[in-house]
């Protein structure tokens, strides 16, 4: 069912509070429309709560209704909200309802401490626990096309129908496994990231810095910083006010007047008005004091001994989440196992910040073991029964 009018959504607020007031959860998804945007543009809410005879159910139209009431049913923390790679998700309802959900259960994050892989699609998942096969017919349907077909309504609330039981199962395997708490870290963790509010001074830190110097990255953080300004109050990607190279340099010619400025490749399209903002960008760049530009990027080839040392941890990594039937890459990124080798290197392990591999659960299943490896403390050897590298 697609409700689009005002009266229709209240009346399915009431029902959806009477559902959750007796304890069901809450499935959520969204259909959007992310390229050529700042801003992901909701074009459908997908909403699902099982009850005891059957279910309250329906897509709802954000272009015909204020859908901000459910604001309180996302922060409502009795309420616990069911998402499958619900990033995107929680941003949107964070960005157009001003929520911060709360007790949120994402399948994807929980499949992979259960063995069901890294990043395991919904589809997938549905069939491997309830043995349904979901078409993908629609699977590159234009959500803010009205109007949408029933088959298309159809499509969109199966994103959410199967949720609950996927929620049931998922939730006593971690419970069996003495999980929850680690699934229940990275819930936790992907509400935060999803209600986060970006600083534009960090802009820059995306581009590559390879080759600039202290000024040069200095002027490029301001006009890094403009450039998201006016992308975001503009609805447009940042690229498509300015693209990536002609804004690195920029940073390198630092441009005095717009004849200048347009004449790098790239800029030519600039209004005036957003043109003499980014030459201001270059002056407030260039007239602030040197202790404040940014640290030069070394893009020296890093030392050769690093390749081996996160090779060494990679395969402890890897072992372990093997037999432990956890992603890898929940476990441990390489970004973490290159810090670890570089304080090793630079002498400095026991200086070694809060790093997410070294806390929680995965201190405990692998980040004490990888510092314990660098000290020497073990060695790595092949069990002959499990057929795979152990510590000893």
């Amino acid at each position: 069912m697609l409700i689009s009018k005002p009266a229709q959504f209240a009346q399915f607020l009431e029902e959806l509070q009477v559902a959750t007031s007796n304890g069901a959860p809450l499935a959520l998804d969204t259909e959007f429309l992310g390229e050529k945007r700042y801003f992901e543009r909701l074009c459908l809410v997908q909403i699902h709560a099982p009850t005891e005879i059957g279910a309250v159910e329906a897509a709802l139209d954000p272009f015909t209704l204020d859908l901000a009431p459910l604001a309180k049913l996302i922060e409502d923390p009795s309420i616990v909200k069911l998402v499958h790679a619900g990033a995107v998700d929680l941003k949107i309802f964070f960005q157009n309802f001003g929520a911060r959900p709360q007790n949120v259960f994402d399948t994807q994050i929980a499949g992979a401490f259960l063995g069901y892989g890294h990043q395991i699609g919904y589809a997938d998942l549905v069939k491997r626990i309830t043995r349904v096969q979901l078409s993908k017919t629609m699977q590159y349907t234009d959500w803010s096309a009205r109007p949408l077909s029933a088959e298309q309504i159809d499509y969109a609330l199966a994103d959410v129908r199967y949720l609950p039981p996927i929620f049931e199962k998922l939730r006593a395997d971690l419970e069996d496994r003495g999980r929850t708490g680690w699934a229940q870290s990275e819930f936790g963790r992907a509400i935060e990231k999803a209600t986060r509010q970006f600083d534009d001074s960090d802009a820059y830190k995306r581009l590559n810095l390879s080759g600039l110097s202290r000024k040069q990255l200095a002027v490029l953080r301001e006009g890094a910083s403009v450039r998201e300004t006016i992308a975001r109050g503009n609805d447009k990607p940042p690229s498509f006010v300015m693209p990536d190279l002609a804004l690195i340099q920029m940073a390198r010619q630092q441009p005095k007047n717009i004849a200048d400025l347009r004449a790098i490749r790239g800029i030519t399209t600039l209004s005036t008005r957003d043109a003499q903002k980014f030459l201001d960008s270059v002056q407030t760049a260039l007239t602030s004091p040197t202790a404040d530009w940014p640290e030069a990027w070394d893009s020296a080839r890093p030392d050769a001994r690093l390749d081996s040392i996160i090779a060494l941890l990679g395969v402890v990594v890897s072992s372990t989440a093997a037999a432990q039937d956890v992603s890898r890459s929940y476990l441990a990124p390489r970004e973490a196992l290159f810090e670890l080798a570089s304080h090793y290197i630079d002498g400095t392990l026991d200086e070694v910040g809060p790093l997410p591999v070294l806390q929680d659960w995965r201190g405990e299943l692998v980040g004490r073991d990888l510092v314990a490896l660098l000290r020497g403390e073990r060695v790595v050897s092949f069990d002959s029964d499990l057929k795979l590298p152990v510590l000893r």
